[in-house]
């Protein structure tokens, strides 16, 4: 069948037993719920602020308003 090293032995014999171990947790957290614990389909609403909402750019879509004077021409000094 599969002829694997003393080393891919050990990695899989570990990998095997972080599933098995990950399983057991799941299981015990689900049967040993705490008594206020919240329902896992339950969410939350964060409390920040709300969200913007985002509207179309009216009339037209170019920048019309005039630039830094210090920056409206950077090649001046040459």
């Amino acid at each position: 069948m599969f002829v694997l090293t003393k080393e891919e032995k050990r990695v899989v014999c570990f990998v095997l037993l972080a599933v098995i171990v990950g399983l057991g947790v799941k299981e015990y957290r689900r049967v040993h719920l705490p008594p206020n614990a919240v329902p896992t389909n339950f969410k939350p609403r964060s409390m920040g602020p709300p969200a913007r909402q985002i509207r179309p750019v009216e009339g037209p879509t170019t920048w019309s308003q005039p630039s830094h004077p210090k920056l409206k021409n950077d090649n001046d000094n040459k």
